[in-house]
């Protein structure tokens, strides 16, 4: 079994042994899973792309993404499904993160990765990244690559964690002319660098499974 589809199964086999969730989970706490993006989701997209990026993508671009580029996996985290969700009578979102990748080759190349501003600070974006490595190495990834905008510490530091060094500049690359960091994580197919990060991915999906803090 994959350690995407592993990471999942870990959570289910998990919650299959609990007692009934609201009796587990405190008065703020929100069990989360991570599945496939789908075009039923495409409206909370628009939201959370507004929220996270200068130059958000359009609807048309995702839908695009969705449909016709078969190079293109996209995953999201959401409330899992059950009982067990209780934020102090406030709706939880359907969509909290998402983020998506392309295939070329043996090279992933994750385009994408936002977490709802609120939720942010949970480990949710360490949790999805390793969810888009893990089903990229599954699919044949060797490598995994991306740019980030130099300003952006929080995210340089959250792919820094996972293995990721920079390999490269692009000058002016953003709409803002901001420039980028081009990140690469070598090995991805080789147990020496997956195996560590495949257990920090086994091991956050039984936390988010148990829930975590809700936006009071």
């Amino acid at each position: 079994m994959g350690a995407f589809r592993q990471g999942l199964s870990s959570y289910l086999n998990w919650k299959k042994k609990q007692p009934i969730a609201r009796d587990r989970v405190g008065p703020q706490t929100c069990p989360l899973a991570i599945g496939p993006l789908t075009l039923t989701d495409l409206e909370s997209v628009m939201e959370l792309e507004k929220v996270s990026f200068p130059s958000p993508w359009t609807l048309a671009t995702y839908h695009s993404e969705l449909t016709r580029n078969s190079r293109s996996r996209y995953l999201k985290v959401g409330p899992a499904p059950g009982p067990g969700v209780r934020a102090m009578g406030a709706a939880v979102p359907a969509l909290i993160a998402q983020g998506g990748f392309m295939l070329f080759g043996a090279e992933m190349h994750i385009v994408t990765i936002a977490v709802l501003p609120d939720w942010r600070g949970r480990s949710i974006g360490e949790w999805l990244l390793l969810a888009l490595l893990a089903l990229g190495r599954e699919e044949g990834a060797h490598t995994a690559t991306l740019e980030v905008r130099v300003s952006n510490e929080v995210a340089l530091r959250l792919y820094r964690r996972a293995g990721f060094e920079a390999v490269g500049y692009r000058r002016r690359y953003y709409p803002d002319k901001e420039d980028a960091r081009i990140l690469a994580l070598e090995a991805l197919h080789r147990e020496s660098v997956w195996g560590p990060l495949r257990e920090r991915f086994e091991a956050l999906s039984v936390l988010m499974g148990r829930g975590v803090e809700a936006p009071g």
